[in-house]
């Protein structure tokens, strides 16, 4: 078969099957959007028919309010005159309607029911007790004869003097000839432009409904997936239903009385039959449709082919060349008389030439890359002995390394980490670092820290000094370096250390505590009177005294702080009291910032005091004779921050990194005396705590110190 024939035949059959694919998809469509519509609609008539009953009952309900709110029908009530409520009743809603009327007592002893039959039927009403406070309404049962009809109910409450009650109810019988039926269904119909039939249901048994003319009264009841959805999730529900031996769209939704969902439901349906003519109709379309196409694309795919063939031979041509490897072999795009060939055609040219350049630069790819891994194995050469050599140097140190990744597992251990811990290294590489310090703590993203702690290994306990800090590789793993000393020697050497220091300045205050009162009593001239330059100069021996009993106790805290013996005797201390004591004692110089009912804190009162007359000493050392000092605290969360700010000369910003170090005073303190212990005890007594402390500082304007202490707390 020739190429020309084979293009045709696949044209009229792709347009033949899309033809066909696309009526039905048409058909399905626009089927499936006037369903949509018609939901949308049927949605619209159920709310419209739910509206109805609403009025319809909010009409009822007021009449009766009415009612009963009359004086001669709450007389007649109060006597039980049936033939004077009977008269109300008839004069009342004579023209309405409504059609029964039923009054009763709450005990049971009065019952009157009017209508506009001949015989008052029998009603079903809620109990008394239903309707001590609210007003019922929605579908009952009424009884005439021997048949149930359906009716709309409201039930109003009646209460009297003495305290006894009742109800008055107004029905609605719903029959197809009633007007309240014949008012929705006309509104309905004129809304659609074809009939609508509406449907009353209890529980899944149809009670009343407008289509038993058409379908007989032997219709089927609700299915159980109908009733699943509107009685027991509340919802609507929309679908197709066969009424009789005719198919209708429907829709069901349950009747709520307030938020509660009733057992009664009320539907719509109409006949399906109107989409059989429109379905007809667009049938016919499409297949016209379909049918000119097909003529159409025949004769463009006749005029498309008739000069494919001849361009494809020389482009075949071409083709088998280049296979052969023939890359000098071109198209002549001159012969061709269509214009997409001959771009293909000039496309496979530029291909070919592409293909013969590509050769070429393969070839001095290949000497290049032999050039490079030439380098690379010179690289890799250096690379394994910078290797071996920084193993060699990690391997004979004397401080113990280990490497972390970024889950904490170990990965190198060196012979020192080794010789110190007593671990095999061999039995720690590949474990997770808690298992050779459980003392320590190393976060993902932790950065450079340095610690001390005492290492419970396989032989004796040992003090550690840690370094911790974070690495990066090119490759993008995290991880981090573990460095570690034992400095269990220098350790021991601090304790005695301070020891011997907690021993020297005990006895140090021990011998100033009775040249104090001597001194104190000498100035309050227990031992005689004393002139001017002698009192001066028994003042300055007496100060000088109390700079070394300060100094003293300063190396006394110095060496339990050292030797981890500083002990707290905590409970709860009023911050407040602490500050206006300290106010007190240095006088008019102190300010005291406003605090207002600030819990105590959880701490050793005598070391708080120690802590905030050394702020409160500095401040005054380092600014103006005259410049105030403020003092204040405030509740943070569950600490309490206090500050002690002043106006003095203030501290370099590069010098507040090691304020609270050892011996370090800064160049702003070094013209004046001082141990250059005082900022250091503050902050060991205050970590000790649980709390921390800061500076803020800006040179020649002030600085202001912000410690915290946490809250106290029941059962600490």
């Amino acid at each position: 078969m020739r190429l020309f024939t084979k293009i045709l035949i696949f044209f009229v059959a792709l347009i033949v099957i899309l033809s066909i694919i696309t009526t039905y998809a048409g058909i399905t469509s626009i089927e499936q959007i006037a369903v949509n519509e018609l939901e949308k609609g049927l949605t619209s008539d159920i709310n419209l028919f739910n509206f109805a009953i609403d009025r319809e009952l909010d009409g009822i309900e007021t009449r009766l309010s009415l009612l009963s709110t009359n004086d001669k029908f709450k007389e007649s009530f109060r006597r039980r005159n049936k033939s004077m409520i009977r008269q109300l009743f008839q004069d009342s809603f004579k023209g309405k309607n409504i059609d029964v009327i039923h009054v009763s007592d709450n005990k049971g002893r009065f019952a009157l029911t009017v209508s506009n039959g001949a015989h008052d039927p029998l009603v079903v009403v809620p109990s008394p007790h239903e309707l001590q406070k609210n007003t019922l309404r929605g579908f009952t049962f009424v009884k005439a004869g021997t048949a149930d009809r359906v009716a709309l109910f409201v039930s109003v409450p009646l209460r009297e003097a003495s305290g006894s009650s009742g109800s008055i109810t107004g029905l609605i019988v719903l029959e197809c000839g009633s007007a309240f039926v014949n008012t929705v269904k006309d509104l309905l119909a004129r809304k659609r432009d074809e009939p609508v039939f509406i449907s009353i249901f209890y529980k899944e048994r149809r009670v009343f409904s407008t289509i038993f003319k058409v379908a007989g009264s032997q219709t089927q009841d609700l299915r159980q997936d109908v009733t699943d959805t509107i009685y027991g999730k509340g919802e609507q529900y929309i679908g197709k239903a066969r009424i009789g031996n005719t198919g209708y769209f429907t829709i069901y939704k349950p009747y709520r009385y307030g938020n509660e969902i009733t057992r009664w439901a009320y539907g719509i349906a109409v006949s399906e039959n109107i989409f059989v003519p429109s379905k007809k109709k667009l049938l016919y379309t499409f297949i016209a449709i379909s049918g000119l196409s097909t003529l159409a694309v025949i004769f463009v795919a006749f005029l498309i082919t008739a000069g494919i063939k001849p361009s494809l031979n020389r482009i075949a041509d071409v083709c088998k060349d280049i296979e052969k490897g023939d890359t000098k072999s071109r198209i002549d795009i001159t012969g061709l008389s269509i214009k997409e060939f001959k771009l293909i055609a000039s496309s496979m040219n530029k291909m070919a030439e592409s293909i013969a350049a590509r050769e070429k630069t393969i070839g001095e790819n290949i000497e290049s890359m032999r050039t490079i891994n030439s380098a690379l194995e010179e690289k890799s050469k250096t690379i394994k002995y910078e290797r071996k050599r920084l193993l060699t140097i990690l391997e004979t140190m004397d401080d113990g390394i280990m490497t972390l990744d970024n889950k904490g597992v170990v990965t190198y251990f060196n012979r020192a980490a080794e010789t110190i811990t007593g671990i095999d290294r061999h039995q720690t590489i590949g474990r997770h670092y808690k298992t050779v310090f459980e003392g320590i703590h190393i976060e993902p993203d932790q950065q450079a820290a340095r610690l001390e702690f005492l290492f419970k290994g396989p032989a004796s306990p040992l003090y550690l000094n840690v370094h911790v800090s974070p690495y990066i590789l090119e490759s993008e793993e995290t991880g981090h370096v573990v460095l570690f000393q034992d400095i269990s020697k220098e350790k021991k050497i601090e304790e005695f250390k301070a020891d011997f220091i907690s021993s020297i300045t005990h006895d140090i205050k021990s011998y100033l505590v009775p040249v104090t009162g001597f001194l104190n009593r000498i100035l309050r001239e227990k031992y005689g009177h004393l002139e001017g330059p002698l009192r001066e100069k028994i003042a300055g021996v007496q100060e000088n005294t109390s700079r070394i009993y300060h100094l003293v106790e300063n190396y006394l805290n110095i060496s339990k702080i050292e030797s981890g013996r500083l002990e707290l005797a905590r409970k709860a201390v009023d911050m407040t009291e602490v500050l206006k004591d300290t106010a007190q004692l240095y006088g008019p110089r102190i300010a005291l910032a406003t605090m207002d009912g600030l819990p105590p804190v959880f701490a050793d009162r005598a070391y708080v005091e120690r802590v905030v007359v050394n702020l409160v000493v500095n401040a005054m050392k380092f600014s103006g004779e005259d410049s105030p000092v403020l003092i204040g605290a405030r509740r943070d969360g569950d600490f309490i921050i206090t500050s002690v700010s002043d106006k003095g000369i203030g501290i370099p910003a590069d010098e507040t990194l090691y304020i609270f170090d050892k011996y370090r005073r800064g160049s702003f303190g070094k013209k004046e005396g001082g141990s250059g212990l005082g900022l250091f005890i503050v902050r060991s007594i205050v970590e000790a705590h649980g709390g921390k402390i800061w500076v803020e500082s800006t040179p020649g304007k002030g600085s202001v110190f912000r410690f915290t202490l946490p809250l106290f707390k029941q059962g600490a």
